[in-house]
């Protein structure tokens, strides 16, 4: 795919037409759940610049990302890396 219709974050349409979009509360946490699935890793700041959202609404996503996981007894979980500034998709150890 060429890189012009690819955004700083891996996903592969343009950026600006979803600037220009309205991303309700589902869309972006299905986006952020998407981009954890695809990348393993997402960092805070590109998401929030590319769905325009509040911290505190990536906060919430993120969370109900980790309730979902449990919900549903999904052997992943969602930790931050201090040292690279990300959130990455992990394997649970199942005990």
């Amino acid at each position: 795919m060429d890189n012009d219709y690819v955004d700083k974050i891996g996903a592969p349409f343009l950026k600006q037409e979803r600037q220009d979009m309205k991303v309700n509360k589902s869309q972006g946490l299905v986006y952020v759940f998407y981009m954890l699935l695809t990348n393993n890793q997402i960092n805070k700041n590109d998401i929030l610049n590319e769905l325009n959202i509040s911290e505190l609404s990536f906060w919430r996503y993120i969370q109900e990302i980790r309730a979902f996981l449990c919900n549903f007894n999904i052997p992943l979980d969602v930790v931050y890396d201090r040292s690279n500034n990300v959130y990455c998709l992990v394997n649970k150890d199942i005990d």
